[in-house]
Order: structure tokens, then C-alpha cells, then sequence
């Protein structure tokens, strides 16, 4: 009986402890793992990425960005996606496929779900640094949190330019103007530019690139370079003097950009001395008036005053005009006056061609034309011709009628 309470008081076997040591330890460890691995799934589960987080733009862009969402958490879910952060003014939405999208499901590893980010970029923004946030959750704890940067800096703050060093020219009329300008694309794409003038009327305006020989309509120009251009202007030959404004433009898809160029017509003077009839010859008679009719045009582009009529005649030859003094007071630009010049041989001229020369001139201009002038010589010979003809026609009428029945 004593031997029986002995056995039922034994405590247990060192090899029971150890045993049971054991599975205690094995099942803490796998507490602390299972709750650790719970802990790794909700930390790393998602993650929102893009190649170019930070990149400069020009104010009025529209930007494309494409987002990668990626699943680690060891199976696929759905995610809540967003843009949290936008810098004011701009606007943009999240695009998945086809469609704008706020919700995406993400398989567990692989490349993840493709998204595209759109982004509409003011047409004016300071010189700084601009934030926006995306953030996707599929839970409290399975999320992640995206910032791009978008760097604004001085050169890029603007749009594009057309400019030239030298805006203003002068010259006379016929006169050909050729302006060095330089067009830059400050985009981050190249550019397709149509090139076009507001000229007066009359006036030609064409464009021809630095490394060309061509006049073009349009040009490209990459993103970030520069393009030189040779406008040339050319103004009608009777303009008349004074200031003409040109405006030229390069117009692509984003941006209007313009030059101011102007033109300083200087004061042109000009004569011409010629017969309505272009005929630079007359007949003449010695001792005997002939009129030649004189046609002065006004070629430059401002009036012409107090114009001299002057001739240069064989000796004894005389001439007078039908203006007063021999002066014209006024011939406008553009235009004509009519005088008319009486040339008189001298007495003693004989038969034959001579060579008279008649000018016009102003302090700032003259014109002259040679004469080729044809005189015939009315002589005596000539009447005693005439007469001995009449007297030989009344005979021979005389004498058929006497004998003519006969």
C-alpha cells in the first residue's frame, strides 16, 4: 500500500520536461513568425512607381506620364487609385485602357498594372519646383504613395521666341531688305511652325532658313534648339517714302510667337525725259517752226520741284516750250507732265539729219534724250519745177483742145 502512494506522487521524467520544452518553444516561434509574415504583407504589399519622377517642363504642356502599380502581397486585389496632390491651376486624371479610371485590380508579382497619368499644365507658372501626389490603398494597410516633381526654371519658364537683333532698316524704294531672326523651340518636342507676314499691300515677304536657299512657308524646329531665319521684304517700286511696320509670326499647334520688324522708306528722286509715243525723231524745215511733244515723268516716290527744261541744238538753231521760263513747277511722284517743245532750224540749214538734245533736271535728279532730227530744204529749184509742170499740163490742154477735131 505504501509502495502504491509512492509511485502515484513521482513528478515526471527529465525526458517528459525536455519533450514538452520543446513543443512550447516550436509553437512561440510560430507565433512570432506567422505574426510577422502578416506584419511584411501590410508594409510592402503595393508599390507605385514611374522611370522619371522629377523632369522639367514649359508652362502650357500636356503631359503623359506612365505609372507602374505593382503587387507583392502574395495575392492580387483590388486598389483605390487617385491623384491627392495637384499644384493649382492644373488639372489631370488617371487613365487605365481606355478609360479614366479610380480603381485598378493588381495581380500578386509580375509587371504590375500599366496607368497613365494625364496632366494639364498652366500657360503661365513661375520659375520653382511643382508637386503631385498619387496614392493607390487596396487596405489601411496595403498602400503606397507616389510624388512626381515637375521643375519650371528660367529658360524654360516662357514659351518659345522670335526675334532679331536688328528690327529696323532704311533705304530708298526698290531698295531689298533682308532681316536676320532666330526662332527657338524652348517645348520638350519639336515643333512644326507656319510662317506668314501682315505686309501692305504690294509688299513681298519671304522666309528662308540660315542653311538654306529656298524661301519656305513652314519649318521644324527641335525641341530645345534653334532655328535661324533671313526674312526678306521687299516694298513696291513706286512706295512712297516714310515708316511701314511688318509683322511676321510662327504659329505651331501650342504657341503664337512674332516679330515686329519695320521699314524706313527714304525719299527717292527720279526723271525721265521721253514722247508719248517713245519715237525719239521729227521732221523739220529750215527756217521753219516744228513741235515735238516732251513727256516728263516723276520715277522717284516724292514730288519734284521746279523742274528746268534745257536743250542742246546745232548752232543757230533756236526752241522755246509752253511753260513759263522754261520750268515746271511741280511734277507729283508717279507722275507726268506734258510740254510741248517748238524747234526752230536755222536759215541756213541744208538737207540732212542732226542731233538735238533735250534735259530735264532738278537739284536731285535729271534725264536727257537725243533727237534725231530730219531737215528738208524747201528751195527755188524746186517751185520753178513746180511751175514749168503746170505750164507744160495748160499747153498740151490748150492745144488738144484747138486741134483735137481736126
Amino acid at each position: 500500500m505504501e509502495k502504491a502512494v509512492k509511485i502515484g506522487r513521482q513528478t515526471p521524467s527529465k525526458g517528459m520536461h525536455i519533450l514538452i520544452t520543446a513543443f512550447a518553444a516550436c509553437l512561440m516561434a510560430l507565433v512570432l513568425f506567422w505574426g510577422s509574415a502578416r506584419t511584411v504583407h501590410a508594409a510592402g504589399g503595393l508599390d507605385l512607381s514611374t522611370e522619371y519622377p522629377g523632369i522639367t517642363i514649359t508652362p502650357g504642356e500636356t503631359l503623359n506620364i506612365t505609372l507602374t502599380l505593382s503587387n507583392a502581397s502574395g495575392s492580387g486585389l483590388d486598389a483605390d487609385v487617385a491623384i491627392a496632390s495637384l499644384p493649382e491651376g492644373w488639372e489631370g486624371y488617371l487613365q487605365g485602357g481606355s478609360y479614366e479610371v479610380s480603381r485598378v485590380y493588381v495581380p500578386n508579382g509580375g509587371e504590375g498594372t500599366s496607368l497613365t497619368l494625364h496632366l494639364t499644365v498652366p500657360d503661365a507658372l513661375e520659375e520653382g519646383t511643382y508637386d503631385v501626389v498619387v496614392d493607390a490603398s487596396a487596405s489601411a494597410e496595403i498602400q503606397d504613395s507616389l510624388t512626381l516633381s515637375f521643375q519650371v526654371n528660367e529658360v524654360n519658364a516662357g514659351a518659345g521666341s522670335f526675334t532679331t537683333e536688328y528690327p529696323e532698316q532704311e533705304g530708298t524704294a526698290g531698295t531689298t531688305f533682308s532681316f536676320s531672326t532666330t526662332l527657338i523651340n524652348n517645348g520638350l518636342s519639336a515643333q512644326s511652325y507656319s510662317l506668314s507676314s501682315n505686309a501692305p499691300s504690294g509688299w513681298q515677304v519671304s522666309f528662308t532658313p540660315s542653311d538654306g536657299t529656298a524661301s519656305v512657308a513652314g519649318i521644324d524646329v527641335e525641341s530645345s534648339t534653334s532655328q535661324g531665319l533671313t526674312v526678306e521684304v521687299v516694298p513696291p517700286q513706286n512706295v512712297e517714302a516714310g515708316e511701314y511696320d511688318i509683322s511676321c509670326s510662327a504659329v505651331s499647334a501650342s504657341e503664337t510667337l512674332t516679330t515686329d520688324l519695320k521699314v524706313v522708306i527714304t525719299g527717292t528722286y527720279g526723271i525721265s525725259l521721253s514722247t508719248p509715243d517713245g519715237r525719239l525723231s521729227f521732221d523739220a524745215h529750215a527756217n521753219d517752226d516744228s513741235s515735238v511733244t516732251l513727256n516728263i515723268t516723276n520715277t522717284g516716290n516724292v514730288d519734284l520741284q521746279n523742274v528746268s527744261l534745257n536743250s542742246s541744238l546745232p548752232s543757230g538753231w533756236t526752241v522755246t516750250y509752253n511753260v513759263e521760263d522754261n520750268v515746271i513747277d511741280s511734277i507729283p511722284a508717279g507722275s507726268t507732265a506734258e510740254v510741248i517743245a517748238t524747234v526752230t532750224p536755222g536759215s541756213d540749214a541744208i538737207t540732212g539729219d542732226y542731233v538735238a538734245t533735250f534735259t530735264a533736271e532738278t537739284d536731285e535728279a535729271s534725264s536727257s534724250a537725243e533727237f534725231r532730227v530730219s531737215v528738208k530744204t524747201q528751195t527755188v529749184w524746186g517751185l520753178v519745177a513746180v511751175l514749168i509742170i503746170l505750164c507744160v499740163v495748160g499747153g498740151l490742154v490748150y492745144v488738144f483742145r484747138k486741134y483735137g477735131r481736126r
